[in-house]
């Protein structure tokens, strides 16, 4: 009797709890003001605590714990443990596989080897949670909440976010975050990302440092204190930390991805080779490293090479921006096709008319254009390219530098001043000395295009446009016979090509008799049959000497490159009877 009073007694606690439980609030959402669902969603169901196993209390706990640490190593063992214990396919495992899981992928960008796909309890808070931020949905902790993984895995939402004020409005819950769990990594981690896209570097440096010294192993925060070492142009800096980071996880793609690229930035393009190659022999289908490989490619002049590497992302990513655009890149770079470059991008530029680079670059493509409405077009780009998005940010040094070359292309050398100072103050390289060199030069300042030729030389000693501009100001400096000693050996020294053309257009013009002149210029047009300076040399020389059939021959080449050529427009008037 007394032991069926006792179960009796266990029993009606069994179902008070029970009752209790299942009569539980409704968990609270409050979403940031972007990307809100539909006020029209039927009410939600309460959530329940996923049940965990019995006789499991103290690997649940662990497990929680593992979770709540968020290290790459912690995340792992978590996965190991259910598979262990085999708990997977419990309602407390599959939430805490999916948890896991989802910040391995989503931060750690990491693969999740043999472990099954979770399917984790609909009702539980952090499901709710991880679906809402594949959404782009970013759901509030209710205010009395404790519980950390609800403080931060709501942040999921914004890892691909631009906007400051979302970020700005997760802050304080990662803060209460960072104080319900001083031992978890990716609280401060999560707060040093947002600190940076809120560009504030410094403080991102300190919160991703202090992710590290809690978890050594949380290698994304190394990506990021790499990031801001590149934006101060500390790039051997960066290269140094990922390489020490690739040595201590080697094999890990995902670095091997990171230092390729930092090596890319320095145009290494042998050791992001190295890299790269490296991460192919593990994964020969990586789409990243595929796509990296192109762009290696196409920086090494390697164009046919390229479009192959190409041709093989295609198969398994054929409508991809970064492939889109880098094929763009190689019609009109590598084939010299810009109308097949143009017809690539402006589908592209109409579905993502904000994405920066692609504006950019269409724009490059316009503004070269001989098509007047394709310029037009390409100037009123450039002008919404030039005001700023916010009050205070000054323009970007890459619009900057187009409007400078479109200025140097339309001979308005007083406008492509204007931006010299910017430009070389910010990046004094090989491709900005020669810019500024033929504003100078066309602007008439000898002297000034000379200081550059030379640093362009020092500097830069195994550039050839930077021999070719020297070789330049030496002419016009009258310095007639270094000019000829330089430009007679580049042309022994260079094979063939475009640069060597440009050589023997340059001897041309030093030549005192009829017969040289037109010989290297002939020469010229050998090497580069588009070469127009020889083509317009060519029919002055042939017009002084009234030889008007060779005038004529020259002047059809040159009037079909360059149809709206002041100079070549005067012969052709002068031409017109003879031309029939």
């Amino acid at each position: 009797m007394k032991d069926d009073h006792s179960a009796a007694w266990i029993l009606f606690h069994y179902f008070v709890l029970l009752l209790l439980f299942s009569c539980s609030s409704g968990v609270q959402v409050r979403e940031m003001p972007i990307n809100r669902p539909r006020p029209d969603v039927k009410p939600e169901q309460p959530f329940q605590q996923a049940r965990q196993p019995e006789n499991t209390g103290s690997v649940a706990a662990g497990i929680r714990d593992l979770c709540d640490k968020g290290s790459l190593s912690a995340l792992t063992k978590v996965l190991v443990l259910l598979n262990e214990n085999d708990i997977e396919e419990s309602e407390f495992g599959r939430v805490m596989s999916a948890v896991a899981v989802t910040l391995l992928i989503k931060v750690y960008d990491e693969e999740r080897g043999g472990f099954p796909v979770p399917d984790a309890p609909k009702n539980h808070i952090y499901s709710k949670i991880l679906a809402e931020a594949e959404r782009g949905i970013y759901r509030e902790p209710p205010p009395a909440s404790t519980d950390y993984l609800e403080h931060i895995l709501p942040f999921l939402a914004l890892l691909d976010d631009k906007s400051q004020s979302r970020f700005a409005a997760a802050l304080p819950d990662l803060e209460k975050a960072r104080r319900l769990n001083p031992e978890g990594a990716l609280a401060p981690y999560f707060t040093g990302f947002a600190a940076e896209r809120m560009d504030k570097p410094k403080r991102a440096r300190e919160l991703y440092d202090a992710a590290l010294a809690l978890a050594p192993d949380c290698y994304p925060a190394v990506f990021g204190i790499a990031r801001i070492l590149q934006r101060n142009g500390q790039d051997e800096e960066a290269v140094f930390i990922l390489s020490g980071l690739n040595d201590r996880y080697p094999g890990n793609i995902v670095i091997m991805r990171q230092l390729a690229r930092a090596y890319f930035r320095q145009n290494d393009w042998t050791n992001a080779r190295r890299l790269i190659d490296a991460a192919l022999a593990i994964s020969p289908q990586d789409p990243d490293m595929i796509l990296m490989l192109a762009r290696v490619l196409f920086e090494e002049g390697q164009f046919v090479q390229m479009q192959a590497i190409l041709d093989r992302y295609a198969a398994g990513n054929p409508e991809t921006r970064d492939y889109l655009l880098l094929r763009a890149h190689l019609q009109n770079e590598g084939f010299k096709n810009r109308e097949n470059a143009i017809s690539i991008l402006r589908p592209l530029y109409k579905l993502n008319p904000d994405d920066f680079d692609i504006a950019l670059y269409m724009t490059r493509l316009l503004l070269e254009s001989n098509d007047d409405e394709e310029q037009a077009e390409g100037r009123r780009m450039l002008k919404t390219l030039m005001r700023p998005t916010r009050i205070g940010e000054n323009i970007p040094i890459d619009v900057i530098l187009l409007a400078s070359e479109d200025a140097v292309r339309r001979s308005d050398w007083e406008e492509a001043r204007t931006f010299q100072d910017r430009i070389l103050s910010e990046r004094r390289t090989a491709s900005t000395l020669v810019n500024a060199f033929k504003v100078e030069q066309g602007a008439g300042d000898v002297r000034a295009a000379l200081v550059l030729a030379e640093e362009l030389t020092q500097n830069y000693p195994d550039y050839e446009e930077g021999k070719v501009a020297y070789a330049e100001a030496l002419i016009d400096s009258g310095r007639h016979g270094e000019a000829q000693r330089l430009i007679d050996a580049r042309i022994a020294a260079i094979n063939s090509g475009a640069y060597k053309s440009r050589y023997y257009y340059l001897r041309g013009m030093l030549r005192g008799n009829f017969d040289s002149a037109v010989s290297d210029f002939r020469a010229s047009l050998f090497e580069n049959p588009r070469n127009l300076d020889a083509l317009k040399a060519l029919v002055e020389l042939y017009a002084q000497r009234h030889d008007d059939r060779h005038t004529i021959y020259y002047l059809r080449q040159a009037l079909a490159i360059a149809p709206k050529d002041p100079v070549l427009l005067r012969y052709q008037k002068e031409y017109t009877g003879k031309m029939q």
